[in-house]
């Protein structure tokens, strides 16, 4: 259904990298040609110190969706192999996504984002050029990526998910979304959270550790907003090297759930904040490019995130609500078979 969609946007950075004067040219071809061989970091090391025009941000946000695993190409391609699925399209997605992401792909999708944004600013003005539309397309399609690869961190086995297959970690993770956001203990879990509050120094920000099902380990958010932090590994809360696989009980507690974010200066990492507004603002980015093709295909994506059932474009849930925190956490308990 989308293979045509970028037939013409895809050039859309080839074309803006031309530089005026003969120097600046060969400095553009030269960023072109890092690109064109997968050299992501190369364009990052020369640009990222230095970025001041739209064809810097350009380069930077597509160098980082490369850096993270994934092209423009890989993601139509994944949300077209969702074609021929019927109410499992997003599941598929995901994991196509998290087959060919990167370890980095949460935190580069988003600076790919970041730089893409600061050429188009706000896609959800009404007086986009085309060539804005194209961008806002891409920063939709990073964002709909970033979700699956933020699911795939939730989960231990991602063959499990949408299989009516009980993974234990997603499990564990969406217990862990549904005791943050309404302190709820929810479908399987016990939940520990007597661990006292820990101040990751080295970017000054204390969370709660939750202990899930007793093997399971996370963060949780002390300033109110009560959300489930993105963690990698475990560390120790004066650093984040080494940032180790396995956590050690008889470390414990000099070892916890370790933050993806190590940039105090960022905003902060949440599950929620991922799958709920970066997904929002994603499918919202892709409507502004007023592409029919993909629009449907995120249009079932959100459906069946919502819960509903499509059929001939149609959806039996309102397309027009955001998708909420709790619409989430029911997505995953029923991806996981529960």
């Amino acid at each position: 259904m989308v293979k045509k969609i970028l037939a013409g946007s895809l050039f859309t950075v080839i074309l803006l990298l031309s530089g005026c004067g003969d120097s600046e040219g060969e400095d553009r071809l030269a960023i072109q040609q890092m690109l064109d061989q997968g050299d992501y970091t190369g364009v990052i090391a020369a640009l990222e110190s230095s970025a001041n025009s739209d064809d810097d941000f350009i380069a930077l946000g597509a160098a980082y969706m490369g850096k993270a695993g994934v092209s423009l190409t890989n993601i139509v391609s994944a949300m077209a192999s969702t074609d021929d699925t019927t109410d499992d399209g997003f599941a598929t997605f995901v994991n196509s996504i998290a087959g060919i992401s990167t370890s980095s792909a949460i935190t580069d999708l988003g600076k790919s984002a970041d730089n893409y944004r600061k050429v188009v600013g706000d896609c959800a003005s009404l007086t986009l050029s085309d060539s804005a539309k194209d961008i806002c397309l891409y920063i939709g399609l990073g964002a709909t990526a970033r979700t699956a690869v933020t699911i795939d961190s939730l989960v231990g086995d991602i063959s499990t998910f949408g299989n009516d297959t009980t993974d234990d970690k997603l499990t564990a993770s969406a217990c862990a979304m549904q005791y943050a956001y309404n302190g709820s203990t929810g479908t399987g879990c016990t939940i520990d959270d007597t661990v006292s509050d820990v101040n990751f120094t080295v970017i000054n920000k204390i969370y709660k550790p939750l202990v899930i099902n007793t093997d399971y380990h996370y963060l949780m958010t002390t300033d109110g907003s009560n959300r489930t932090i993105l963690t990698n590994g475990y560390c120790s809360a004066e650093s984040f090297s080494p940032r180790v696989d396995d956590y050690n009980n008889t470390a414990v507690p000099s070892l916890y759930a370790c933050p993806i974010n190590e940039d105090p200066a960022a905003d902060e990492l949440t599950a929620s904040g991922v799958l709920v507004d970066i997904l929002n603002e994603g499918m919202e980015s892709i409507g502004a490019a007023v592409t029919e093709d993909i629009q449907e295909d995120v249009d079932e994506f959100k459906c069946e995130i919502l819960g509903g059932m499509y059929d001939s474009n149609i959806c039996s849930e309102d397309l027009s609500a955001d998708v909420l925190e709790q619409d989430i956490i029911d997505y995953l308990n029923t991806q996981n078979g529960l």
